[in-house]
């Protein structure tokens, strides 16, 4: 079965909507077999365009919810294509717009997706921005509860990239925290750094939150962070982005 591509253009659907596949790996696993995945736009004019030039204009409107269903779907095609030529794919992570999580009927519209699929909810793991607008956190907090319940895991994404309190964090229960790449800068060399990278990993496993990484760059960077308890890992040393067809 062929990839499938979301055509967005009109007249000769000159642009498709496509997915790439970036490696985690997990330490309790010990394989990269889950994947992060990212929206972008193929344009036989322009080239490729990736999300940062049209997803926040996409979140300045509904067209966020969806393109955030579709990625849904999609990956429902993608884990079912990957069982049928046998190739690994534990679970895939769909970063979800905050305003996907503050509507109310977007739980059952995932539901509706992944029932139609066939596919298991602990297959996906929902990654939310951590800047949650207080106007949206009751509904983003109960949406976060019903996936959930559901068996699909939720984590906070990019902890670190703004400034947000260890303890804003402890008021959202979720599965993982992620932490983002700029918390490494200096790591291999800074006691400075690594206390308090430390202190944060310490601090999620206390709220009973794993812990993913990103801009992991080296053995030696990957053998300190999985030293220090961290659960999962992105960044160049466990591979790039790749198309679906390169997952086996």
């Amino acid at each position: 079965m062929a990839e499938n591509k979301k055509k967005t253009g009109s007249g000769r659907a000159l642009r498709t909507l496509e997915l790439r596949y970036r490696p985690v790996f997990d330490i309790h696993l010990n394989m990269a077999i889950d994947y992060e995945i990212s929206m972008l736009i193929n344009d036989k004019v322009m080239g490729v365009m990736l999300p940062k030039l049209f997803v926040p204009i996409a979140e300045k409107t509904n067209q966020i919810v969806q393109l955030n269903l579709w990625e849904v779907e999609e990956a429902c095609e993608a884990i079912k294509r990957c069982e049928e030529r046998e190739a690994d794919l534990n679970s895939i992570i769909v970063q979800i717009s905050v305003k996907s999580f503050s509507k109310k009927n977007f739980v059952s519209q995932v539901k509706k997706i992944l029932d139609k699929h066939g596919i298991a909810p602990d297959r996906f793991c929902f990654d939310i921005n951590e800047s949650i607008l207080e106007a949206v956190k009751d509904q983003v907090m109960e949406n976060i509860m019903a996936f959930r319940e559901m068996g699909l895991k939720v984590s906070i994404n990019d902890f670190g990239l703004e400034y947000t309190s260890l303890t804003h964090l402890a008021h959202y229960d979720v599965d993982y925290i992620g932490l983002h790449k700029s918390l490494l800068d200096g790591i291999m060399t800074s006691e400075k750094v690594q206390n308090t990278v430390q202190g944060i990993i310490d601090f999620c496993k206390k709220i009973d939150a794993q812990v993913r990484v990103d801009g992991i760059e080296s053995k030696e960077m990957f053998d300190l962070l999985n030293k220090m308890g961290a659960d999962q890992f992105t960044g160049s040393y466990f591979g790039e982005a790749m198309k679906e067809k390169q997952i086996n």
